[in-house]
């Protein structure tokens, strides 16, 4: 009386065992979200669909769906347009109703969002928020593993989303670098994540027993089938914190043997084996730990690994470092030659015609420029040439970095001299 569904594990090169009840959802019932679709007899056409949106090129795919650049043909918005043929979601209607449903009812910055759905009798489409920087999965492929301070960005903004649909009592049950999508690079190394396919979401009022998701991330009481809530969601956050560290996941059978690793999941014993673990910091490993807790009542929540020390402190030198790296570049786009500052000297004897190199000490006691519109300041960003000791400078108008600075206070992490009416 139930379906096995199975689908791949990028990590452990194993199954996706999803068992759900053998139900039937007539998706006739699901009637066209509006735009500008006509609304006549409950479906649309694919010329309905087309007179509304330029369909473009294939920007990801899946086992259920293509997913297509298009854009608005009103507005010129470019958005991402989930394609779904509808005969290969027999006996699996139910995880689009979840999709459309739950994601319909979620707005955050951290989560994709569905702007609307249309369906034809042949294919679903759901118009969804454009994210164009691939997946989490893709990143450590590139990346191999992340430093402290950009998994801890990445933490945080999973912990945003997860925060937010726990406090709706959702739990997403498919938490998995692959559905975590990279919605811009702040720098190298850093991305910004948005959550994202919650075919396996679901709203929870009491303990779960269906065993769903992806072995490597799967929780040891999905597996021990006791009943199980949104705790899920943050274990499989500690196995991807886990492996942004270090590049490899925190249970692993070295046979790819499923129930071998099912066995270390529920035993739940954690390694930081060298040398790959010998540079993280103990709070790094703490965090881990407190996610990755056996049991589900001492397990850290969502809003807790948000305030987590080590979390906090991550995310903000990793915030801190891409609007220095921001600065730096706009700043050599402005001024690829940076000239001294000079000012006259005393007037008096020969040097009433010399021009003098400030000194900081100097600069400090100036009377700082005034900013040329509200909102804006003039920053001076310093380089000291190492043979002349002369300081360097260039002026360029740009909005105040948030560097907590005192006026005429130096930032000594990235040499910004500021000032702020």
């Amino acid at each position: 009386g139930h379906r096995v569904i199975l689908l791949k594990d990028s990590f452990n090169n194993s199954a996706r065992v999803v068992c759900c009840c053998s139900l039937t959802f007539d998706l006739s019932a699901l009637s066209t979200s509006t735009l500008d679709l006509p609304s006549e007899g409950g479906d649309a056409t694919l010329s309905d669909i087309e007179q509304c949106y330029d369909i473009g090129r294939v920007v990801g795919d899946g086992n259920f769906a293509v997913v297509r650049e298009c854009r608005r043909r009103d507005s010129g918005q470019t958005l991402a347009m989930k394609i779904v043929e509808r005969s290969k979601l027999i006996g699996r209607e139910h995880m689009m109703q979840n999709e459309l449903s739950l994601l319909g009812s979620l707005c955050h910055p951290r989560i994709v969002r569905l702007f609307a759905h249309h369906h034809t009798h042949t294919h679903s489409y759901l118009v969804m928020e454009l994210v164009s920087g691939g997946d989490l999965f893709e990143a450590i492929s590139e990346s191999g593993k992340f430093s402290e301070a950009a998994a801890g960005l990445m933490v945080s903004d999973v912990s945003e989303a997860l925060s937010y649909i726990h406090s709706k009592s959702i739990v997403h049950r498919d938490l998995k670098p692959e559905n975590l999508l990279v919605g811009t690079r702040v720098s190298a190394g850093v991305c910004r994540l948005k959550l994202g396919d919650f075919g396996l979401a679901m709203v929870v009022t009491e303990p779960v027993f269906t065993i769903c998701g992806t072995p490597t991330y799967v929780a040891p009481e999905i597996l021990c089938e006791t009943g199980y809530g949104v705790e899920v969601d943050v274990w499989a956050l500690g196995v991807i914190l886990y492996i942004l560290l270090c590049g490899f996941p925190p249970f692993r059978s070295r046979d790819r043997d499923q129930e071998e690793l099912f066995q270390l999941i529920k035993q739940g014993q954690l390694h930081f084996p060298s040398p790959y673990w010998d540079s993280i910091s103990e709070e790094a490993r703490g965090l881990i730990r407190a996610l990755l807790q056996p049991d589900p009542t001492v397990r850290l929540a969502a809003e807790q690994t948000l305030q987590h020390p080590w979390v906090k402190a991550m995310a903000s030198a990793c915030r801190q470092r891409a609007l220095t790296d921001r600065s730096l570049k706009n700043t050599g786009d402005v001024a690829a030659q940076p000239e001294r500052l000079r000012l006259p000297a005393q007037t008096n004897s020969e040097e009433s015609q010399e021009m003098k190199t400030i000194t900081p000490q100097t600069l400090m006691s100036l009377s700082p420029p005034r900013p040329r519109s509200p909102g804006t300041a003039v920053n001076l960003l310093f380089d000291w040439n190492i043979r002349s000791r002369s300081l360097l400078c260039v002026f360029r108008t740009t909005r105040l970095i948030p560097c907590q600075l005192n006026p005429w206070m130096t930032c000594s992490r990235c040499n910004l001299l500021s000032w702020e009416e």
